[in-house]
């Protein structure tokens, strides 16, 4: 509604069944679930997607979104976001610049935790003495990302993976050059 602020979460994904909600299609998400035909064709797959229809237009209706995943380029899942929380997998500790698509990401053995509303920058695990105290008293929350990172991989028995994920290795370059060849010859 017009002049609301909202800390409501919303992810990129949540665009298109809202679109086709203000197009007159609310429950395009379900439908592609089930098999929904299109012309000639027949579509059923998953979209990670809500229709924030509801949520845009009507005050004090809740985001039906709590979370989602952050993935890498390489379909790496990197951290988890449930609500305020972001638990963190791995990371990217180059200090910025394009390098950042140069330099890999860092697989770490505990995941870090950090409350988005009071740290938003995520520098808590950086900046103060008592992270590792804090975050002790918050591993419980750790339990439940792996729940809702299971639940997600779920989706994947019946909506399983249509491509690989991209990459900027050499040797799926070459993969992919050798695979061109093979399939024109």
């Amino acid at each position: 509604p017009a002049g609301a602020v909202s800390n409501e979460i919303v992810q990129h994904h949540d665009w298109l069944p809202t679109i086709l909600a203000m197009a007159g299609e609310p429950n395009i998400a379900d439908k592609l679930r089930k098999g929904h035909k299109t012309g000639d064709k027949t579509f059923k797959v998953h979209i990670d997607g809500h229709n924030l229809l509801p949520f845009l237009t009507t005050k004090g209706v809740k985001s039906p979104r709590e979370g989602f995943m952050y993935f890498s380029d390489d379909g790496d899942l990197v951290a988890v976001r449930v609500k305020n929380w972001k638990m963190v997998f791995m990371e990217q500790r180059c200090a910025g610049t394009l390098q950042i698509w140069a330099e890999p990401f860092t697989p770490l053995r505990v995941p870090k935790l950090y409350n988005l509303r009071t740290d938003p920058f995520e520098r808590a695990d950086v900046t103060s003495n008592t992270y590792w105290d804090w975050y002790l008293s918050k591993a419980y929350l750790i339990m439940g990302a792996q729940a809702i990172v299971g639940k997600f991989l779920e989706t994947f028995k019946e909506f399983p993976p249509r491509q690989k994920a991209a990459s900027f290795t050499i040797d799926q370059a070459m993969e992919k050059m050798e695979a061109s060849m093979t399939a024109s010859n």
